[in-house]
């Protein structure tokens, strides 16, 4: 399957392929942006180089017999669970001259975002909400008897994410605790200093600048620095402190003790 999706953003087309066993390759202006390869590893472009991503990142897909009354309907999990929002009945439309789904989801605000999906794929060709927040549609959809593993390949130059060693399978159980041990010393290390760490992640040029401020400012590993920068505000509060706290002198504790 191809399709070509454009937003409302300067340089905003994408192109993209979505070939058997979840496979993916997403373009924009041309560029790769995005690439799940045969052997399931993903390359996804960010602060401009590509980056390898080995496991827990993907795309989701619905897949052709995904019907919206699953996930959006009035009687779904996700309407039962839901107390902020009203989600309309769905009704067929047309995209990109393609029979689709079209769902509105109201949230108590009063905010509104429509969704359609592809009728035949299930894959979400609208979205569209506040002028602001901007949407997306897809132009064109074709569907192909088969797409070529090369498609899938990336051959470029890569780095490996910063996330990559913790998603690899460890090779044994001190090479997971010592990983664990860098995280939650450098969140520790963090939490003492959160005025500080917020100050380097808003003044740093991208991600990966942010990480190595992160580094810097705590000196801790490359690991401890990306747990922190994936850290969420909510994860300043004191309460969470102290659980870490109290994590890390169990690893400090538990390490003592294996290594007499």
């Amino acid at each position: 399957m191809t399709g070509q999706a454009g937003d409302q953003t300067p340089g905003g087309d994408f192109r993209f392929w979505h070939g058997a066993g979840g496979r993916w390759r997403v373009e924009r202006g041309g560029e790769v942006v995005y690439m799940s390869s045969v052997d399931g590893e993903a390359f996804v472009r960010i602060d401009n180089e590509i980056q390898c991503h080995r496991g827990g990142f993907g795309v989701v897909h619905l897949g052709s017999m995904f019907s919206p009354l699953d996930l959006l309907g009035p009687e779904s999990v996700l309407r039962r669970m839901s107390v902020q929002g009203n989600v309309s009945e769905p009704c067929l439309d047309v995209v990109g001259g393609r029979a689709a789904w079209t769902i509105a989801v109201t949230q108590s605000s009063g905010v509104a975002v429509d969704l359609a999906f592809d009728s035949r794929t299930g894959v979400l060709v609208r979205l569209t909400g506040p002028e602001d927040a901007g949407g997306f549609e897809v132009l064109h959809l074709t569907e192909h008897g088969e797409l070529g593993a090369e498609l899938f390949r990336w051959d470029g130059p890569s780095v490996d994410a910063p996330m990559s060693a913790r998603r690899r399978p460890a090779g044994d159980r001190e090479e997971r605790g010592a990983s664990r041990v860098a995280e939650v010393t450098a969140l520790v290390a963090a939490l003492d200093r959160p005025q500080e760490v917020l100050e380097v992640i808003i003044t740093s040029k991208g991600g990966r600048a942010a990480r190595e401020a992160i580094a810097d400012l705590l000196g801790v590993s490359a690991v401890g620095a990306e747990a922190v920068a994936s850290m969420a505000l909510m994860g300043f509060r004191s309460d969470v402190a102290q659980r870490a706290r109290e994590e890390l002198a169990a690893l400090q504790s538990r390490s003592l003790g294996e290594g007499r």
